[in-house]
């Protein structure tokens, strides 16, 4: 199976709407966390010809989530992230933590215990 077929074949399997880009069947293009992409086959794989900002980079690799950090205490690993549960302690980020540092999602709150 070709590299543009196994894009589409796993889009459908992910419920995904796509659609031919510009050029036909050689591009397929779609819209994931907000952000249109196209891709196109190369020779062993495919290339995205859509021009990303680093915001569109990471809302596309990483997604738009939120998550919590629970604080736990004053002892050792004060910090839970309620998704990926990592556990750290924000004095090492000057108390200032806008993205849990283990899954990358943007903390929405720290909520205290």
């Amino acid at each position: 199976m070709n590299t543009d077929n196994e894009l589409r074949r796993m889009l459908d399997e992910r419920g995904v709407n796509w659609d031919y880009g510009v050029t036909g069947a050689t591009t397929t293009k779609f819209r994931i966390n907000g952000v249109d992409l196209t891709f196109m086959p190369m020779r062993d794989g495919l290339v995205c010809t859509t021009i990303l900002t680093p915001e569109q980079v990471i809302a596309v690799t990483l997604g738009l989530e939120t998550c919590q950090l629970t604080d736990n205490g004053p002892w050792g690993y004060t910090y839970e992230c309620s998704e990926c549960g990592a556990a750290f302690d924000v004095g090492i980020f000057d108390g200032k933590v806008n993205f849990c540092p283990n899954c990358g999602r943007r903390v929405e709150m720290v909520v205290a215990n």
